[in-house]
């Protein structure tokens, strides 16, 4: 019995304990309204003066090249530059066998001697107009071979450069038969020389962009080989034609190479500068990406400065840390800070609102 009004004396106790906790409690049943917002931090967008660009990537090529060699085959008797050296324009590079040269000079000067024979026999009637012709010609024809022969006995760089390659060493037989360059592509002279300063960077150019490009316009290029250190060039060739395949037009970028530390070959990334504008710019760290996706957006404050919308934007050029965007418009408020606990709709409250 005794034991029986112990445990009703303590279910009495344990009720009475939990209504005063209710009641203690009941009061503050309605949750705060402020305790619910996100609180958040914002920017107003605003404009600014930037510059368009158009980005494309390229590869570094020669600004001239020339694989060097004789219309006729013949022995490499002497090469005058080594390989990697600077050829200055016009300098002799390669000396070919001259024997056939040698003949056509013994035959020029013999014709000529006949020439001035005939001449002067020609003053004196003692021989037809049509005999002094037939040999003028001929001698004329053999003029012309030893001019053909001395330009394929004596290579001279057709512009000052640097010799790359050398295909076909001295005391080698020179023919057409074609080898394969430094560069992995086919050449059938004897050495190849390649300007090098300036050199030119080509690039694929869409044909709805083509027409925002011009011959003169500045362009900035950032080297894989040079991380961080951006080369001016300006755009020095447009083809006039399109590829039917792709639909894109070459573009050519001339680029200083003073130093000589770019080469041909070398990737790069290139943008080509447009001509001032205007536009909206944000912090960069305002962006998030869905996951996922590749789609960005932003959290805006809306009008009764108590909400949030998200906006699907696209990000434009840099400036400093701000971002250009096109989606917003300037005065609009967008959410810094924050952001990430934020949804379509949620409530926030302006933590830097004057």
């Amino acid at each position: 019995m005794q034991l029986k009004n112990k445990m009703m004396y303590a279910a009495c106790l344990l009720a009475f304990l939990a209504t005063g906790c209710n009641k203690k409690t009941g009061g503050n049943s309605e949750a705060d309204p402020a305790a619910a917002n996100t609180r958040v931090t914002v920017f107003v967008a605003k404009t600014m003066e930037y510059t368009p660009e158009l980005t494309f990537t390229g590869t570094a090529k020669a600004n001239k090249e020339a694989n060097l060699g004789a219309s006729i085959p013949g022995r490499v008797e002497k090469i005058h530059y080594a390989k990697g050296s600077y050829v200055p324009s016009g300098a002799l590079i390669v000396e070919m066998s001259d024997e056939l040269l040698i003949q056509a000079q013994i035959e020029m000067e013999t014709l000529r001697k006949d020439l001035e024979r005939m001449a002067r026999l020609r003053e004196k009637e003692s021989v037809s107009q049509i005999d002094y012709d037939h040999l003028k010609a001929r001698f004329d024809a053999s003029q012309s071979k030893v001019e053909m022969l001395k330009k394929n006995t004596s290579i001279q760089a057709p512009f000052g450069g640097i010799l790359t390659d050398i295909s076909v060493q001295e005391g080698e037989n020179y023919s057409f038969i074609p080898s394969v360059g430094s560069d992995m592509s086919l050449q059938s002279g004897i050495v190849t020389v390649r300007q090098l300063n300036p050199l030119k960077v080509c690039v694929e150019v869409n044909e709805k962009e083509i027409a925002s490009i011009r011959r003169g316009q500045n362009a900035e290029l950032l080297f894989d080989a040079y991380p961080g250190k951006s080369v001016a060039g300006k755009v020095s060739y447009l083809s006039p034609v399109l590829s039917p395949m792709t639909r894109t037009s070459t573009v050519e970028i001339s680029v200083p190479n003073n130093d000589m530390k770019l080469k041909p070959g070398m990737y790069c990334r290139t943008a080509i500068l447009m001509s001032e504008a205007t536009g909206v710019f944000v912090p960069v760290n305002a962006l998030l990406r869905k996951q996922g996706t590749g789609d960005e957006y932003v959290f805006i404050v809306n009008d009764d400065n108590r909400t949030v919308s998200r906006r699907k934007i696209s990000r434009g050029i840099a400036k400093g840390n701000l971002l250009y965007i096109d989606g917003i418009t300037a005065g609009e408020r967008v959410v810094i800070d924050g952001k990430n606990k934020l949804d379509e709709g949620s409530a926030v409250e302006i933590a830097n609102q004057e």
